[in-house]
């Protein structure tokens, strides 16, 4: 007979029991701290406890408090309606800590509210150092899209409209597939619109990606221009809730901390 098969659920007081006879074995004195609920194997024999238990929870990242310019964080700070007009400077970021140099994610940004300038409106990514008027103003130093549908890209505006038809309507909402380990990205109107507007682009296969500047990256969103307004409302969906669109095969759901 090969090792003891151990079967875990969540819920409920840890017990160990054997199949046939024997004393039940509580967590607390089975010797390893272990949680197990049930462990079937041959009686009269020594169990062999290994790597068992429910594996911890996923931390996500939010919008980062103390670095944020003209703008009030709400829903747990991920939830960003800005307080300015016309300046560029104005946004949201995840915190420096909780930037990625490598590794492939998925989060998605709703676009709640919004009037005024249309192109300043972003969500994306860019460095955690970086100022929200280089991220939003061509994506100078990262990936944005903002709610006119057009993609800023590694300092190229307007490379592509991932929505044709004109402005994003009001609580659209864009997924965003980074691969940190090929330095792309894409974007999309969630939850089925085509992946930077190319009916082969696939963030699965690293296909059709924009280029993604070198460096690390936070999630961002950005607001302003010229005719902007506030009252602008973008919140992020960096992992903690259920998505609108699919997450792209071998993708990270969401952004750890």
């Amino acid at each position: 007979m090969g090792l003891a098969v151990v079967s875990v659920a969540s819920g409920g007081l840890p017990v160990v029991e054997s199949t046939v006879g024997g004393t039940p074995v509580t967590e607390a004195t089975n010797g390893y701290g272990v949680p197990v609920t049930k462990v079937v194997g041959k009686p009269g024999l020594p169990v062999v406890f290994e790597t068992i238990g429910v594996a911890p929870g996923v931390t996500y990242a939010t919008l980062d408090p103390a670095t944020v310019t003209a703008v009030t964080l709400s829903g747990g700070n991920l939830t960003a309606t800005n307080t300015g007009t016309t300046s560029n400077e104005q946004g949201a970021k995840v915190a420096a800590a909780s930037a990625k140099t490598s590794g492939k994610y998925y989060f998605e940004a709703k676009f709640a509210a919004f009037s005024g300038s249309i192109l300043r409106t972003t969500a994306g990514i860019g460095p955690p150092a970086s100022t929200y008027t280089l991220v939003s103003s061509g994506a100078t130093a990262g990936d944005v899209v903002s709610v006119g549908g057009v993609v800023h890209a590694n300092g190229v505006g307007n490379v592509v409209d991932i929505y044709p038809p004109g402005t994003l309507p009001v609580s659209s909402t864009v997924g965003i597939a980074v691969n940190l380990d090929n330095r792309t990205i894409w974007f999309r109107e969630a939850p089925s619109g085509l992946w930077n507007i190319s009916a082969t682009a696939n963030p699965a296969t690293n296909t059709e990606g924009l280029v993604v500047p070198a460096g690390s990256m936070v999630p961002y969103v950005t607001f302003g221009g010229t005719s902007g307004a506030a009252g602008c409302i973008t919140t992020v969906n960096l992992g903690a809730s259920a998505f609108v669109g699919a997450v792209p095969a071998g993708f990270t759901p969401g952004w750890p901390a």
